[in-house]
């Protein structure tokens, strides 16, 4: 017996299958599929500049999920508060934006989920941080202000040439640069004329020209030929070349360094007044008595050409005389004078105070009321001298002393008699 399927049952599936269609195409328009499972995350914008439910929520660039919801926080906070789903298992790594932006130039709205690199997840129900693209109107502006003050600028620019132009485009610049044109083709016609004449010239002078290239021709022909020869001149020098590298240049220089070093040591003990020729250099009483010497000598040498009777006793008693006067001027006797206690050959210094061609007739006041001097008559001169020391740093001593009162003096020595100089004394007795 066939079974029967009752006509209210048919219709009751019918009418169930129906709304069943209903609601899953319901859902579907909107653009939820009833037989997928799906997670959750939301956000939070000041503003959504359009953003509705069913707007497409998309990562880079592919299309993931739809917006569910978009409503205030609550009733008070109107802040906007946008839920939005995506497939079942999609990750989003945390610090990802979820960004409003522009999806044509109609104005319409999605959600762009902009996805960091880490390996962090947001898990589902978690608020994303959320972002605003700006929109056409505000891109264009940003794009556009910029050529806006250029062309603002350039607008400036071009006014301010304009206004120069117009400063120079005057009646008097107009003038000028009539006048420079003017120059410019009188200088012209000058280069015209200038070729001119030089092509005139290099015509009637073409053989000399034609002379003068052959000469270089044969001075050329001439070094050709003598190339052997001038490869000996140039192997010669590069013999001289190879003898200068051989020589000890660097032994020459170091000799002469070591000159140079010795030369500079000599400049400096003359600087310091050492030695004979630092005495003569830096002591000037020295060369003013050398001068005056010459002087004299001079006079003397001329009166002796003319009276050589006068002075004949001068040069043949009186040469090499000492005189030694006490404290009063007077003449001192040979026996009482201290020289005379030395032997012949020992060494001495003194203090030599005062020189002069003639006797000095006032003691007392021209060497400053010194008594014990002694009077010395050599070479012509009349030497003054004072102390009487066997060590040249007691000599010394006393020198620095009596610069005080005799600025000028200076220290002599003597062997026996004889007047020698401080080096040689020195060298004696083995300083």
């Amino acid at each position: 017996m066939a079974f029967k399927i009752k006509t209210e049952v048919k219709v009751g599936v019918v009418v169930v299958l129906t709304i069943g269609a209903f609601i899953w195409g319901f859902y579907f328009l909107k653009g939820k599929d009833l037989f997928k499972s799906e997670d959750t995350y939301y956000a939070v914008y000041k503003q959504v500049d359009g953003l509705t439910e069913s707007s497409p929520v998309l990562i880079n660039g592919l299309k993931m999920g739809l917006v569910r919801e978009v409503r205030f926080v609550s009733d008070t906070d109107r802040n906007i508060f946008i839920s939005f789903a995506v497939p079942k298992g999609q990750l989003i790594p945390v610090q990802s934006v979820a960004e409003i932006y522009s999806m044509d130039l109609m104005g319409s709205k999605g959600i762009r989920l902009n996805l960091t690199d880490t390996n962090v997840y947001h898990a589902p129900g978690d608020t994303l941080i959320s972002g605003v693209e700006k929109d056409l109107k505000e891109q264009v502006s940003a794009q556009v202000l910029p050529l806006k003050s250029k062309a603002e600028d350039l607008l400036k620019s071009i006014d301010s040439v304009m206004i120069v132009i117009q400063y120079i485009l005057n009646d008097n610049a107009r003038d000028n640069l009539a006048k420079t044109f003017t120059s410019i083709k009188q200088t012209i016609q000058n280069l015209e004329r200038t070729s001119i004449m030089l092509d005139t010239l290099m015509n009637s002078e073409k053989g000399k020209i034609s002379r003068i290239f052959s000469n270089i021709e044969s001075i050329s022909t001439n070094l050709r030929n003598n190339n052997e020869e001038l490869t000996k001149v140039i192997n010669n020098f590069s013999a001289i070349s190879d003898s200068l590298a051989r020589s000890d240049i660097k032994g020459t220089v170091d000799n002469a360094n070591k000159a140079l070093t010795d030369a500079a040591v000599i400049l400096e003990k003359i600087k310091k007044g050492e030695g004979s020729m630092g005495m003569l250099i830096n002591n000037d009483s020295l060369y003013k008595n050398l001068e005056s010497a010459s002087l004299n000598l001079d006079k003397l040498l001329r009166d002796i050409k003319e009276n050589p009777k006068k002075y004949l006793h001068f040069s043949v008693f009186d040469f090499g005389k000492t005189v030694i006067v006490d404290e009063d001027g007077n003449k001192v006797p040979k026996r009482n004078r201290r020289s005379d206690t030395l032997s012949d050959n020992s060494i001495y210094y003194k203090l030599q105070i005062k020189s002069a061609r003639k006797p000095i007739t006032n003691p007392q006041k021209e060497l400053n009321g010194v008594s014990g001097y002694e009077e010395h008559f050599i070479a012509g001169w009349y030497k003054y001298t004072i102390g009487n020391f066997s060590s040249i740093e007691n000599v010394k001593d006393y020198h620095s002393t009596m610069q005080q009162i005799f600025p000028s003096c200076f220290i002599v020595a003597y062997r026996g008699s004889e007047q020698i100089s401080v080096s040689e004394a020195q060298k004696k007795e083995g300083i």
